[in-house]
């Protein structure tokens, strides 16, 4: 250790020993992090979240920084899913959201679709309203003649208000100790959200109080008339209007997207998504400049004393009588834990224009 010689003290002193490396999370993220590094930082919160649930005095960042001692984007995540997020990190947790978003889409077309329109935050508000797009026309104006000034075309705005996607799923003690529970995790997180926001993305469904309105409600499908050519003309020249400069992505089924592949084996013009929610026949096009998004971190949480009522299609626990709705499961003695997962996330289209779609195809 080199010496330091002290004016102020007037002899050699040693330099002060390095400070302990602090445990706080790391309050910027690696610009080189990726969506999979982000996906694989959430699927290792829910391991540590589950393992300190089962093992009482150990916190879940301690349990992070002893398994995976390189990982900077779990301690960031962790911090986002357990304690409030501040204005000072929500810059920096932003980011996580849409990475997220972006793990989603090799399951998920409706995740692609979201994470290349236009994404916003809440930010602790109840909702944003989102300007529609009736905008002024411009025009050429000759030298030192009065610029024209002109009244905007009216239009809607479109209201972007909280949901969430939730799930809670169990998990045993054997599994969560298991040195593969970081990769099973993560493609159960990949092959669960990613379909269940297609479902509804992508659907005809009305707004309500647990899900945003469907891209294509409201809007009736064109005639499926023509080859396959001349239905892609069909509903991107539909949308072309307020898509921009190609600013356009089709969605299909699982059959149309590789049909359109194979006849289009060069790069198309537009991205094709494929989505195994849709009917079959299935096609849509979105104009992307149309298409708004909010997009929050998810969020986990781990109990062992809980019970449940393990039936998704009737979730009400108390069916009246002093009768309690069956099967139920108690984490506690089935020695398991149970990992609940809230993701926010909401859209809307800020030109019912911007969608347009085909059935039959």
């Amino acid at each position: 250790m080199p010496l330091i010689y002290s004016v102020a003290k007037n002899k050699i002193t040693p330099p002060e020993p390095p400070r302990p490396t602090s445990n706080r999370p790391p309050s910027r993220l690696d610009p080189n992090a990726t969506p999979a590094n982000f996906m694989r930082a959430v699927a290792r919160i829910v391991v540590a979240l589950g393992r300190n649930a089962l093992a009482a005095n150990q916190p879940a960042h301690e349990t992070v920084e002893r398994t995976w001692p390189t990982d900077r984007v779990a301690p960031l995540v962790l911090r986002a899913a357990m304690t409030p997020t501040t204005t000072a990190s929500a810059a920096a947790l932003a980011p996580i959201a849409q990475a997220f978003l972006a793990a989603l889409t090799p399951m998920s077309a409706g995740a692609d679709l979201l994470n290349r329109g236009l994404a916003l935050r809440f930010d602790g508000v109840a909702s944003i309203n989102v300007p529609g797009l009736g905008v002024p026309t411009a025009d050429f104006v000759a030298e030192g003649e009065a610029i024209p000034t002109t009244e905007a075309l009216p239009a809607p705005a479109a209201r972007l208000t909280r949901h969430k996607i939730a799930v809670i799923a169990t998990a045993t003690r054997e599994m969560l100790h298991n040195p593969a529970a970081e990769d099973l995790i993560r493609q159960i997180l990949i092959e669960t959200t990613g379909p269940a926001l297609d479902r509804v993305l992508l659907s005809t469904s009305a707004a309500s109080l647990d899900h945003p309105a469907g891209l294509l409600n409201g809007i009736a499908p064109l005639p499926a008339t023509g080859d396959l050519i001349d239905k892609l003309v069909a509903v991107a020249s539909a949308v072309a209007p307020v898509a921009g400069n190609g600013s356009i992505a089709i969605v299909a089924a699982a059959a149309q997207a590789a049909a359109i592949n194979l006849r289009l084996p060069r790069a198309p013009i537009y991205p094709i998504l494929s989505s195994t929610t849709l009917t079959p026949g299935t096609i849509i096009a979105v104009a992307l400049p149309a298409l708004v998004s909010a997009v929050e971190i998810i969020r986990v949480e781990a109990s062992t004393d809980a019970v449940v009522h393990e039936e998704s299609s009737s979730p009400a626990v108390n069916i009246g009588g002093g009768v309690m709705a069956h099967p139920l499961r108690s984490f506690f003695q089935s020695d398991t834990v149970g990992l609940k997962l809230r993701w926010p996330i909401s859209w809307a289209l800020r030109d019912p224009r911007a969608v347009a779609w085909m059935q039959g195809v």
